[in-house]
């Protein structure tokens, strides 16, 4: 497997470049877009996924090696392809992607190139798990846990601005803690 390349940029084309390494030219398949922040004779290093078709090899590389995790999330996805994974790579920002697809925000992943209601309901379905346990990190400006918080205290009764005020204030590990200690404060 190829998965890192560095070497000089040798040419530049819309939706890929050839990086010359060790005297050998590699083609690889790059974001759209992403071309407009190289330059031939520039030094790269390119994170890579090498797939292999039944008649050829094709690299697929990405400055930014977040844009590779993403890609390799996306085609692990039943029905999602490397070029629409690109298609989508090149759409959006990869913190942006795990936010909506960990909110299930269809309508957003619907507006991505190349994916239709059911594939965005695929991917969510197959992604939402695999992005929470192996991506912990902040969800639009509140964390996993603070936000299922946020919903219980919704369900018993709360607004949804008192629950997040409240909320923010606590620094709690788990669910469980974050609800115990927004009630104490609220009713005190």
């Amino acid at each position: 497997m190829i998965s890192v390349i560095k070497g000089e940029i040798y040419s530049i084309a819309p939706g890929s470049i050839t990086v010359m390494a060790g005297g050998v030219g590699y083609l690889i398949n790059i974001p759209s877009g992403a071309e407009l922040n190289l330059k031939t004779g520039q030094d790269a290093t390119i994170s890579t996924v090498l797939i292999s078709k039944e008649e050829s090899l094709e690299l697929y590389g990405f400055p930014d090696p977040r844009q590779k995790e993403i890609f390799s999330l996306l085609i692990s996805v039943s029905g999602v392809g490397p070029k629409t994974a690109m298609n989508i790579i090149s759409g959006t920002e990869p913190n942006r992607f795990l936010d909506e697809v960990v909110s299930e925000n269809i309508n957003y992943l619907c507006s991505l190139p190349g994916i239709g209601r059911k594939s965005a309901q695929r991917i969510v379905l197959e992604l939402k798990e695999k992005i929470m346990k192996h991506y912990p990190r902040q969800i639009k400006g509140v964390s996993v846990p603070a936000e299922d918080a946020v919903q219980a205290l919704i369900t018993l009764g709360y607004s949804d601005s008192q629950a997040r005020k409240v909320i923010s204030g606590i620094k709690a590990d788990n669910v469980e803690d974050l609800i115990r200690q927004a009630l104490r404060e609220m009713s005190a």
